[in-house]
């Protein structure tokens, strides 16, 4: 069970898992797995920090930030202060401002609650006629039944306009797995050993989902969407099918278990691409330096226990993030009203093909103490071609991004994982895994014509770009250089590095301009568009994990910390809460700028100022280091005594 860190938040969660392996006799086995879990998630509407939903007036997560919060959300007769449809839409002298919903009724009345039920399970089949082949067939299933329960109080919010709104849809995306192998090892003269796996693979996934949408709630006692309503939509129509075909091959070889060579080559067909098919492959060897007759005579074996060195280079694919039918243009029909629509869904790209990626790996791994602690240091280079990413269309189109090849970029780097058993005693144990990947991320090239690719915010800013010679999402920003001393305005900066100064209002027939030079004359406003610059990076340099578990008796205590470190983001929130309309803000606003020679990080503020903190176009002000450590899972355990389990089995 969990806990969200707003209120009316959980989420609970319930596994159950089967396994059997039976072998009827020498030659037939059978087996299967089945695991089902249930996950239940409650909460009450959107949070203000999904897609979608950063400028969003009902996020509960922002309404908390930026109400006032000298404006009770109740009444003094306990009603809810909701006397129009925001709270503390009024300044101090009854004018109506800007405001937001009070967020106790949307906490107390809305709710938007998801139940999962996700089974998978799988059979096998294996037959082994000789010694030396294996033959195995196994089908699996992976279901997912997902029901989905939204409503809108009526009362307050955005349910409010619709006089109620509840939605229920399901969903149930379906994939069937069958794969067919054939494996032969042979063993010649005790120190030549070869495998060969050969084998077919078909996989289907079926996405189907529908639902209903109401409105116009006739008793706002009622919750339930089987409640009456007098206006009746369709919602979350979706059916799409993919299919993958596969066929793959892998050869091994070891000599003396000292040298080891690998190669693998296999070709996938997906459903989902205008170029249907890939081909990949891969080789790798290995060398088990430690079991070398000179090892032992030198006697390196009494300080390594362990020691192996090995290279591999190959081509993979990717489809990760691609739908059924990215490379078809498709429409959609829909209900509006009773009425039945049809309507253009999206364009496809006949062109689309596999991302593919060919990667050098080399790696050495050694051991002491009897592998008590062990090594692991690798290197990689990966390039990647065909990248896929969405394409962001021009606006006049209607559309939004449509996936394409667009360049090319390689992630190349260093990896270290160390393992320790620090403490092995009869009654405690303590082990302990470190890793950390030190990563250098560049695009190289885009797809002729490409001169970038723009990345928005939920819709509403233009925060980063990709283009060649960078990382990839490099945070594209006006740069800020604080605020002036002498006039209490934020300094800009053009894209040439000029300062330009900014006051959000000056008095008519003053002589003064919004947007000025230093010596007070007037200048051009700046923009993102002719003044924003590629400022600093998403991809972090190095990140990695560290897992401790502790063991006493049937006891075990399980810690894992991840970090990460040398990447930047964009701190929306923070142009937020120094936003100087009729919005709360940090505490630091208090030491905002009055008079000449003043030093401080917030401009003289002026009511209406949007443009100072950074809410109408991104600055590097709200660019912060994104570096963390967090304790990512955290488990106790209790095995019960093998003579108990035995008693009960």
């Amino acid at each position: 069970n969990q806990e969200g860190i707003l209120k009316r938040n959980d989420f609970t969660r319930q596994n159950i898992l089967f396994n059997v392996d039976s072998r009827l006799n020498k030659v037939l086995s059978v087996g299967g797995k089945i695991a089902f879990s249930n996950e239940i998630n409650r909460a009450n509407g959107p949070t203000g920090g999904l897609s979608g939903e950063g400028f969003t007036v009902a996020g509960l997560g922002r309404t908390a930030l930026v109400n006032s919060p000298n404006v009770s959300p109740y009444n003094k007769d306990g009603s809810y202060n909701i006397g129009s449809q925001y709270i503390g839409v009024q300044d101090n002298v009854g004018i109506s401002q800007v405001g937001f919903y009070n967020p106790v009724p949307l906490l107390d009345l809305n709710r938007s609650d998801n139940e999962n039920n996700h089974l998978q399970a799988n059979v096998y089949v294996q037959i082994k006629p000789f010694p030396w082949l294996t033959l195995k067939t196994l089908y699996g299933v992976d279901n997912i039944y997902l029901d989905n329960e939204a409503f809108q109080t009526p009362v307050h919010g955005d349910g409010r306009t619709a006089v109620g709104n509840a939605t229920s849809s399901y969903t149930k995306p379906k994939t069937w797995l069958w794969t067919n192998t054939a494996q032969f090892n042979y063993d010649i003269a005790e120190v030549h050993s070869l495998s060969l796996l050969v084998g077919s693979e078909q996989q289907k996934r079926t996405s189907y989902s529908f639902g209903l949408n109401r409105q116009g709630l006739s008793d706002p006692q009622f919750d339930v969407i089987q409640a009456g309503y007098n206006l009746n939509n369709s919602s979350n129509l979706v059916f799409g099918e993919n299919y993958m075909l596969s066929a793959f091959g892998r050869l091994n070889y070891n000599y003396d278990k000292r040298f080891y060579l690998s190669g693998n080559i296999r070709q996938d067909e997906y459903s989902g691409l205008g170029q249907k098919k890939g081909t990949f492959w891969g080789a790798s060897a290995a060398w088990e330096v430690a079991n070398e007759k000179f090892w032992e005579d030198g006697g390196l074996s009494d300080i390594f226990s362990s020691m192996k060195v090995r290279a591999s280079y190959g081509k993979v694919g990717n489809i990760g993030g691609i739908g059924n039918y990215e490379s078809y243009s498709t429409y959609t029909t829909s209900l509006y009203g009773g009425i039945a629509t049809l309507g253009l869904d999206a364009i496809g790209n006949p062109n689309l093909e596999w991302e593919t990626s060919t990667k050098t790996d080399l790696g050495l791994s050694v051991g002491v103490l009897n592998d008590r602690i062990t090594l692991d240091v690798a290197y990689y280079h990966n390039n990647i071609d065909n990248l896929i990413l969405g394409v962001t269309q021009a606006p006049s189109t209607g559309l939004g991004s449509i996936k394409s090849n667009v360049g090319t970029m390689y992630n190349k780097g260093i990896e270290l994982v160390l393992n320790a058993t620090p403490i092995q005693g009869k009654d405690f144990s303590w082990s302990s895994s470190f890793n950390i990947s030190f990563n250098k991320n560049e695009v190289t090239a885009l797809a002729p014509g490409l001169l970038e690719l723009p990345f928005s915010t939920s819709g509403n800013e233009l925060t980063n770009k990709t283009l060649p010679g960078y990382s990839l999402g490099q945070l594209f920003v006006v740069r800020t250089g604080g605020v002036d001393p002498a006039t209490g305005r934020r300094i800009f900066y053009t894209k040439n590095g000029e300062p330009v100064l900014y006051q959000h209002y000056v008095a008519p027939g003053s002589g003064q301009f919004n947007w000025s030079n230093p010596d007070g004359t007037s200048h051009a406003p700046i923009t993102q568009a002719s003044d924003g610059v590629i400022y600093k990076p998403t991809q972090p340099k190095a990140y990695g994990g560290w897992d401790n578990t502790f063991r006493y008796k049937g006891f075990e205590l399980n810690a894992l910390f991840t970090f990460q470190t040398g990447f930047y983001i964009y701190y929306g929130t923070q142009a937020g809460l120094r936003d100087q309309r009729y919005w709360n803000n940090e505490v630091g606003v208090l030491t905002a700028w009055q008079k000449a020679g003043d030093v401080s990080k917030y401009p003289k503020p002026y009511y209406n100022d949007n443009v100072s903190n950074g809410s109408t176009m991104p600055i590097s002000e709200n660019v912060v280091k994104g570096d963390f450590i967090k304790l990512r899972n955290l488990t106790l355990a209790y095995s019960l005594p093998s003579d108990i389990i035995r008693r009960i089995g």
